[in-house]
């Protein structure tokens, strides 16, 4: 090991040990990954971290002293001369001048994974609203265009769509009565609200199911009455 690469070496072991307060995860990169890598090999390590390629994760195991606070990562950043909060600037348009917004904001480098697909083979157009799951009131077969998952539900939810939820879950979820109306009304005017719809409510059909599975296994349910 060259004298240029053990500085740099142990540069990045004493931050990873600063960082998670223990020795767990520097033991790890010494012995699994540093140990086994050339100088060479350890020179194209760095330029993808540098790069941007790759990244250095660190593990703190419940049953270690080790711990990630905020203090102590503010901390670590001012002494490598890093600042988590900066000044953005936002490029110019056609419409706005460039600009540069006076108060500093938090900057992090996550990992994004969108929510929505984007890829057009993945469109699904419903050919028609006639074919009804009998057990749950739902739309199915040629008449099913999408899903709501519960990942995507918790987003709604934190975001206040309450409305929005109520259509997906409710109206468009199994409510005959509500589903139905809200056909005719799209068809015949071309718009609908929930306000409106409640005066067709028949009930979510996947509850009717649930409570009829119940009570053919001789259990009292109240799930309609929730």
């Amino acid at each position: 090991m060259n004298a240029a690469r053990k500085k740099v070496q142990d540069m990045a072991l004493m931050y990873i040990t600063k960082i998670t307060g223990s020795t767990f995860t520097s033991e790890l990169y010494e012995k699994q990954v540093f140990s086994k890598m050339s100088d060479e090999q350890f020179d194209v390590f760095m330029k993808d971290l540098e790069n941007d390629k790759i990244t250095l994760s660190v593990i703190v195991p419940t049953d270690t002293e080790g711990k990630i606070s905020v203090e102590n990562n503010t901390k670590i950043a001012k002494e490598l001369g890093y600042s988590f909060f900066q000044k953005l600037s936002v490029s110019e348009t056609e419409d706005l001048p460039g600009y540069t917004i006076p108060h500093e904001s938090l900057v992090l480098l996550l990992p994004i994974r969108r929510v929505a697909q984007l890829l057009t083979k993945k469109i699904s157009i419903p050919t028609d609203y006639k074919k009804i799951d009998s057990l749950t009131g739902q739309v199915t077969g040629d008449s099913k265009s999408s899903k709501l998952t519960g990942p995507e539900l918790y987003i709604l939810i934190g975001q206040g769509f309450d409305e929005s939820i109520v259509e997906l879950m409710k109206t468009r979820g199994g409510d005959e009565g509500e589903g139905n109306a809200l056909v005719s009304m799209l068809f015949n005017t071309g718009e609908a609200s929930q306000a409106d719809l409640r005066n067709y409510s028949s009930g979510v059909t996947s509850g009717k199911t649930l409570e009829t599975y119940f009570q053919a296994m001789h259990i009292k349910a109240n799930v309609l009455e929730r």
